[in-house]
């Protein structure tokens, strides 16, 4: 055997590093950025391919430990944990084996065990018998405790935070991560709701003027919120009240609160206007609360809040949640059979051996409670597969106007065969899908199981197909249903079905748009399963440990409950439709983004489109407008998260609209070049077409569209349909701009969310800190954490501990800032700063080549703006570095992301451009 070319630590470092610049390169090059991915908890980059570990695939779950003790779980049913083994360590090298799950759930064989690896081999899927090793989690060089320490020394704090005491294992530790999660992701969106509702005030000139939600509170019933004065409030609490309430007023002025579906009721009735006041205000009340929660250090008794406030808080909140909720159920009940009526009578009529009533309440499960979702697999890629390789003919032309409908009813059958008739077929394609290791044998396994279900519903869906006839859709569509609805009673929901946390998140919802409610709802259900899985498992006969939650935590003993009612909050929560009450509003913000003058009085908007004109074929351009930008979901986004004007003058910076066309793939470009250009050259290289496209983009106005035709034809309708491809494509590439910089602003916010909750907890085990304010100087922990390691080689954080060399550097960034240019970042971070001031200092960019470099140089440059503090020397400093390099300073960076210096990783992945863009962008759909 040759012998090994040792290197010296230092040169292995070297190559190290090397060895990663030329990744990051070589990623950076191959993958060019569209939209930011949305950190779903902690900030992490995805793979590029999307392939799972050897021990994930064969289906090992996990591996916890207790004292001495393992025990290792794999993949059941669903997110559901299998106890396999219990391995219980006699010394050094010698464990004690012993099965606990039954021969028939069984998923693996576990093999030898050692104190550096655990061999085992999978009983099902494509792996099955195949041995694979992982790591032994008890196995620490030189560490007395049989559970890995964490590295930032607070997993002591943790514990007797949720628990009320420490344990020696690795269970509750993991439980408690998960909870975190929750408050992680809630922290980004809920930050992200408060701006757009203060960006719904209109910009002025500080990222704190229009921050009236910042002193919402729900511990005020709404007669405090509008009578302060008669309240036994301090006077400084009524005066910030009653600057809230101003600006709230305000607020529903603008109606603006439109683009959030709420609808302002047409009435001269006071009560129920008062009525609809008083709900909103609530909604904003409870928004603001969570906020307080996750976004700011609640030591003490008060960081309970999140989880308990709203069972706390005076009742009129909670009916305001119920409104909410049951309003949403009865519209959902009350349209099915109406809505359905055609599809439940086809179904009827082809489905003989089911019953009517069977049929109307599966097809209820699958319209409204949409159980399909939660098989485990899909059930649309599935019929995808079915017809890509077998269903030519219901390719055809003549089902394009009915082929939503085909479709579905195609997807019901499958739904009634796993969900019903066989439900073993589809926990076996679940158990096939976990197996897989990559996108492409997922992909093979979808295939095999089309063409096995193709035999078995050939008939059916060709039967379908024959009803799909618009003569006999209208008949139906006319013909009553005899129909009892108690037959659906069992399945109904009603507001009383759910938890206050559920209908709290529920209302949240209300100002998401689609994506960000499935982004939501889908982490939240992921976490609480979790939860539900681990205290499961820590209360078998098996494990038996303790697992009592303290009292600001004991909601998560409903994990399993909760689960199930945020199913349904996914299931009925959607992107509201803009409310009618809000059109002229909307008109104005829709001509100003297309280039009409913001300043454009309510009578000129009115006399363009003729809003107050009555006749047939006059509202051709009203319709337009409404059809292809107010009820655009890109549209809606950037009037929440921007302002129009601002938005049509960055849309002239060819530079910014360049990049990010370089990241809409070059297919689409293929197709918006077609769409929007009268005359293409489709020979023309791909970056003279992208050219184009942001030339189109920079001088688009609304001149351009005012001659548009509804009702078109010929010559005319070629025109109305390149002027909805380029009003499109513009909307397109500002929202991916926008939706970037928010995304990306993400990450920071939930760094700011760890440390506040960080630096309350090391308060408790560092005296040091016992009489600090992180508002004083946000540098303060990871500061006292190195003087730490410098003085006494006290520091609990392992980080730093035992990091010399990156300790010295973090401490050199913590010497480059100063207590208020860190506080103002905190500020920027929170308030989305780089969003708001885009317009004024994009212009000044020299190279625009990533999201991370424009947020950061607009950053630095809100940053460095002039202001009456004392300590402008650092400010000054790196403010003629900007202006000279028109670009981030690269220390800048690091010396602002100081106060996250404690978290090493996080710090890195935060502050280098090329780590924290790794992988971190998708692609357009």
């Amino acid at each position: 055997m040759a012998k090994k070319n040792k290197m010296k630590p230092r040169e292995l470092r070297e190559a190290q590093k090397k060895a990663r610049q030329l990744k990051a390169a070589e990623i950076k090059n191959n993958a060019v950025p569209a939209i930011a991915a949305m950190p779903a908890a902690e900030a992490a980059a995805p793979a590029v391919e999307k392939k799972k570990s050897s021990v994930k695939a064969a289906g090992m779950k996990s591996i916890l430990v207790s004292e001495n003790k393992m025990y290792i779980t794999s993949f059941g049913k669903g997110n559901s944990a299998v106890l396999e083994y219990e391995v219980d360590k006699v010394d050094n090298n010698n464990y004690n084996k012993t099965q606990l799950s039954s021969k028939d759930n069984s998923n693996i064989e576990l093999g030898d065990v050692n104190e550096v690896n655990i061999t085992f081999s999978s009983k099902r899927g494509n792996e099955s018998g195949v041995e694979i090793n992982t790591s032994n989690p008890t196995h620490r060089s030189g560490e007395s405790s049989p559970v890995r320490w964490d590295m930032l020394g607070l997993k002591s704090e943790l514990e007797k935070r949720f628990f009320g005491k420490t344990f020696d294992d690795n269970i509750h530790i993991q439980l408690i991560y998960n909870i975190l999660d929750i408050e992680k992701i809630l922290a980004v969106y809920v930050t992200n709701i408060v701006y757009a509702l203060n960006n719904m005030l209109g910009i002025k000139g500080s990222e704190s003027y229009d921050d009236f939600m910042g002193y919402l509170s729900a511990r005020n019933t709404y007669e405090v919120f509008t009578h302060p004065d008669k309240s036994n409030l301090s006077d400084k609490v009524k005066g910030n009240i009653k600057k809230s309430l101003s600006k709230f007023n305000d607020l529903l002025k603008t109606k603006r609160l439109g683009y959030f579906g709420l609808e302002e009721p047409k009435t001269k009735d006071t009560r129920v206007s008062q009525a609809y006041k008083k709900r909103v205000y609530h909604m904003l009340a409870i928004v603001g609360q969570i906020r307080q929660c996750v976004f700011h250090d609640k030591s003490g008794a008060k960081r309970f809040d999140l989880y308990s406030f709203i069972n706390n808080i005076d009742p009129e909140y909670r009916d305001t949640l119920d409104y909410l909720v049951e309003e949403r159920l009865k519209s959902i009940n009350k349209d099915f059979i109406e809505g359905n009526k055609v599809n439940i009578s086809l179904l009827i009529d082809m489905m003989k051996g089911y019953e009517a009533d069977d049929i109307i309440r599966l097809y209820y499960d699958f319209i409204v409670l949409k159980s399909q979702k939660n098989l485990g697999f899909s059930i649309k890629k599935l019929r995808e597969k079915m017809l890509e390789e077998y269903g030519y003919r219901f390719k055809d032309k003549q089902y394009d106007s009915v082929r939503s409908k085909m479709y579905k009813l195609m997807d019901f059958l499958l739904f009634c065969n796993y969900y019903r008739n066989d439900v073993v077929a589809g926990e076996a394609l679940v158990r096939k899908l976990r197996f897989s290791m990559t996108d492409d044998e997922k992909e093979g396994i979808y295939a095999d199981e089309a063409s096995k279900l193709w035999g078995k519903f050939r008939n059916d869906f060709e039967n379908i197909a024959d009803h799909m006839n618009g003569d006999v859709i209208k008949e139906l569509g006319k013909a009553d249903m005899d129909f009892d609805e108690k037959i659906l009673d069992s399945e109904k929901k009603n507001a009383s079905d759910l938890l206050y946390f559920s209908k709290m998140i529920y209302m949240l919802t209300y100002f998401l748009d689609g994506k960000e409610i499935n982004d939501l709802l889908t982490t939240l259900i992921s976490k609480f399963d979790n939860i539900k899985e681990f205290l499961k498992i820590m209360k078998s006969s098996a494990v038996d440990v303790e697992c009592e939650l303290t009292a600001g935590y004991k909601l998560f003993n409903d994990s399993q409950r909760i689960t199930n009612e945020l199913f349904i909050v996914k299931n009925i929560a959607s992107m509201r439709k803009p409310a009618a009450s809000a059109k002229l509003t909307m008109f104005r913000d829709a001509l100003t983004i297309l280039g009409i003058d913001d300043k454009i009085t309510d009578d000129r908007i009115s006399e363009i489109l003729k809003l107050k004109e009555k006749g047939k074929g006059i509202h051709g351009l009203r319709n337009f407008i409404t059809n292809n930008v107010i009820e655009s979901s890109r549209f809606v986004y950037l009037i929440k998260y921007a302002n129009a004007q601002k938005i049509r003058e960055v849309a002239k910076n060819e530079k910014v609209v360049m990049f990010v066309l370089g990241g809409i793939p070059d297919t689409q470009i293929e197709r918006y070049y077609k769409s929007c250009v009268e005359f293409p050259d489709m020979n023309s290289s791909l970056e003279a077409k992208r050219s184009e496209l942001a030339r189109m983009i920079k001088n688009i106005r609304f001149d351009d569209f005012k001659n548009v035709k509804q009702q078109a034809k010929g010559r005319e309708n070629v025109a109305k349909e390149r002027a909805k491809a380029v009003i499109g494509l513009y909307l397109t590439v500002m929202y991916l701009l926008v939706k970037n910089l928010v995304n990306v602003n993400a990450r920071y916010v939930i760094a700011i969310h760890c440390l506040e909750r960080d630096f309350g907890l090391y308060k408790e085990i560092i005296p040091e800190l016992a009489s600090k304010n992180l508002k004083n100087d946000y540098r303060i922990l990871s500061q006292t954490l190195c003087e730490l390691c410098d003085d006494r080689d006290e520091s609990p954080n392992l980080f730093l501990k035992k990091n010399k060399r990156l300790r010295k550097c973090v401490e050199v960034d913590i010497n480059n800032a100063d207590s208020s240019m860190t506080r103002k970042y905190r500020n920027c971070i929170a308030h989305l700063t780089v969003v708001r001031e885009l317009k004024e200092y994009i212009g000044d960019i020299r190279t625009v080549d990533s999201y991370f470099s424009i947020y950061h140089y607009v950053m630095q440059r809100c940053i460095t703006k002039r202001e009456d503090d004392t300590k402008q020397e650092e400010k000054i400093k790196y403010e003629d570095d900007l202006l000279k390099n028109h670009g981030y300073t690269k220390d800048f960076v690091k010396a602002l992301n100081s106060p996250f210096g404690y978290n090493i990783p996080r710090f890195k992945n935060l502050s280098i451009e090329q780590l924290f863009d790794r992988n971190e962008y998708l692609t357009e759909k």
